[in-house]
């Protein structure tokens, strides 16, 4: 699950930003896929799967995701955040902050979060909306770190490459 939600969490937030509707929009977009591989290589080394198993269904999730059958909205996908991020992509970035990696793949996740809740891409739906709102007051810098402390995730190094995915996500926002 965590490659799956995951990556719909990452297309969510940054597919929005970049001007995506879909998923299958999104992961045609070739930065939006390697943003998604991203994601999937620190995931995977959380999973106790072999790679070959691992392989496949990544493959499955590109075929199912680049379906333009499947009209899987973004907008609808970004939705309670708060509540996702912290089960999604949290532990595979505290996992990779442990093992004494920079967590890119997660950190672009959160990236795209605050950006959202910063007001770019798909609108802001969550349960915990009052409570998100100031974080995404200020500069750049301290929403990140107001996030960050949301999350319980202000690590190492996290919010250095926190930041600089979101500068250069905001660079690219349509």
């Amino acid at each position: 699950m965590a490659l799956l939600n995951g990556s719909h969490s990452l297309l969510a937030y940054a597919g929005t930003i970049v001007g995506h509707e879909t998923v299958a929009d999104a992961i045609g977009d070739e930065r939006c896929r390697s943003w998604v591989e991203a994601w999937w290589d620190e995931a995977c080394r959380q999973l106790p799967l072999p790679g070959d198993e691992l392989d496949a269904y990544r493959a499955a999730l590109l075929d199912r995701f680049a379906n333009p059958n499947i009209r899987h909205a973004l907008a609808q996908i970004a939705g309670d955040g708060s509540l996702k991020l912290p089960v999604r992509i949290v532990p595979t970035l505290r996992a990779e902050v442990a093992a004494g990696r920079t967590p890119t793949g997660a950190a672009r996740v959160i990236a795209a979060w605050v950006l959202h809740l910063r007001g770019l891409g798909a609108p802001v739906k969550d349960v915990n909306a009052e409570r998100l709102t100031p974080l995404a007051e200020g500069t750049l810098d301290e929403s990140v770190g107001k996030v960050l402390t949301f999350l319980d995730a202000d690590l190492p190094g996290v919010r250095e490459a926190v930041l600089a995915a979101a500068q250069e996500l905001a660079a690219s926002a349509s």
